[in-house]
């Protein structure tokens, strides 16, 4: 409890704000802060605010990310791999920066400095400059990455993180660079086939944390890198897998690793020609011989696919027709030929049909069409789970997908502003590790909030610390005008992560 009490020095006497605590059964004096003599103690109370100097910064995301470092140990891992050489920041220290930014305001190695000047990391750290981050990057070497990402999953497993079920997918973005070793062509996500792409893939739990991750060309199609997805997954793992890994040889690498995927219906028509009278509950069960193994097929059927795929089709049908007729109207000699391309690569050459002069449907067929829609073929080794536990499964894989939908929104891994093959493999895995300690944020404060990915990022950016000079007396103090921000600083001990 604090008091006021006098005390004498050097024949002058002065108010003293005293704190005593009790310890070991006696009272002891814990803290004190002379305030002068009664006049000065008038004029505090009646001007609170002159000589008071006031500091706001931006906190919330910088403290959490240390707080994940002070539990994860990921600064010591990188640094333990990249030895520290001089008496500026280490590698983990610049990795640690680049985190704060990367999920507050995402900036370029040259913008870092200016944002920092609002931010609570420019309280932690000296001098950071775009060559430090430079030199730093050219220092981790591919070996290094490998070593860090090995010790990284390693402490996720050893904290008791769950990752029996683990979801791969893979994605892209395009960027801006000429092709280089990193840079290249590929089928782009966002339709920029006219622009270079890096590709990468993410292996995550249920909680949207990723156990591993890794960058690679553009190029290279999905199911050519699955031996390196595997490879970093525990054997006694269920791997949830998306289509565009399927194939004989992937199949192949699973060992004795259970899994589950779906399978392409234009490929499996005798699969999704089975009528929905034999569904049970909404599903079907048989077995077959694909991808080089007798597998355990499960099909089901659901309304809400079937209306987003009729939705799609028609879309594209009335889309396609329109393209279809202008090429007509216009009378040129290849436009048969034009058409039949189209329609090819839309994968309507069958419903769609152009006879002497006019685009029309072909109505059996867009039938048979329509009755295939809505089911969803799965596949799997697994035969202690019943069928409806592995569909709900299976349906949980778009929680890697909202990995990419959080890394893409909030430009976590992009733009890219590297033009060497290398710095762009280094900056790949620095905003995986950004990634991580997202998740990791909103596994921390799901009892607190259970918060989206977004939302987690969004609701800690709302927490400021104030520091509140009067002479050489300093008070720190967290702020948030959002209700669940409050409910962190009040659940947390945010203030003190040092």
């Amino acid at each position: 409890m604090p008091g006021l009490v006098w005390k004498t020095i050097n024949g002058k006497r002065y108010l003293v704000l005293r704190w005593k605590k009790r310890v070991n059964g006696k009272l002891k004096i814990t803290r004190e802060i002379y305030i002068g003599d009664i006049d000065k103690l008038a004029d505090i109370i009646q001007n609170p605010y002159r000589d008071l100097d006031v500091t706001s910064l931006d906190y919330g995301i910088s403290a959490m990310t240390l707080l994940i470092n002070r539990e994860m140990g990921i600064k010591e891992i990188i640094d333990s791999v990249v030895p520290h050489r001089d008496n500026g920041l280490s590698a983990g220290d610049y990795a640690l920066i680049f985190i704060m930014n990367r999920l507050s305001d995402p900036r370029s190695k040259n913008g870092i400095k200016e944002w920092m000047r609002g931010d609570f990391s420019s309280t932690i750290y000296g001098r950071v400059t775009s060559q430090g981050f430079w030199n730093m990057m050219d220092r981790i070497s591919e070996r290094d990455i490998k070593d860090i990402m090995d010790r990284v999953k390693e402490k996720l497993v050893s904290r008791g993180y769950d990752f029996s079920k683990i979801f791969v997918d893979a994605s892209n973005f395009y960027v801006f660079m000429k092709e280089n070793d990193m840079a290249k062509k590929g089928h782009n996500k966002k339709h920029r086939f006219d622009l270079n792409q890096v590709s990468y893939y993410i292996a995550s739990n249920l909680e949207y944390i990723p156990l591993y991750g890794e960058s690679y060309p553009g190029n290279i199609h999905d199911s050519s890198t699955f031996d390196m997805i595997i490879r970093n997954v525990p054997e006694n793992a269920i791997v949830i897998m998306d289509k565009g890994y399927n194939s004989s040889h992937n199949i192949s690498l699973m060992d004795n690793r259970k899994y589950i995927g779906s399978l392409k219906p234009s490929d499996n028509t005798d699969l999704i020609d089975i009528p929905l009278s034999e569904y049970t509950d909404g599903y079907y069960e048989t077995s077959k011989f694909t991808l080089g193994r007798e597998h355990r097929i499960v099909i089901y059927y659901s309304n809400t696919l079937r209306d987003k795929q009729m939705r799609n089709l028609e879309d594209r049908m009335s889309r396609i027709i329109r393209k279809c007729q202008n090429i007509l109207e216009k009378g040129n000699y290849d436009a048969y030929d034009r058409i039949n391309s189209i329609l090819e690569n839309e994968n309507l050459n069958e419903t769609i049909v152009v006879m002497d002069g006019t685009v029309t449907v072909d109505n059996e067929r867009l039938n048979r069409r329509i009755e295939r829609m809505g089911k969803t073929l799965l596949f799997t080794n697994i035969a202690d789970m019943s069928a409806q536990e592995i569909i709900d499964l299976y349906k949980k894989r778009n929680r890697v997908e909202h990995c990419f939908r959080t890394i893409n929104s909030m430009e976590i891994a992009f733009p890219v502003y590297h033009w060497t093959p290398h710095k762009i493999r280094v900056h790949m895995f620095l905003s995986h590790l950004a990634y991580l300690f997202l998740s990791l944020m909103r596994f921390k404060l799901k009892e607190i909030n259970d918060l989206y990915l977004i939302s987690t990022a969004e609701v800690l950016s709302t927490i400021k610390i104030v520091y509140l000079r009067r002479g050489k007396y300093v008070d720190k103090r967290l702020v948030s005008s959002n209700d669940r921000a409050r409910k962190v600083i009040e659940k947390i001990d945010l203030l003190n992560i040092q």
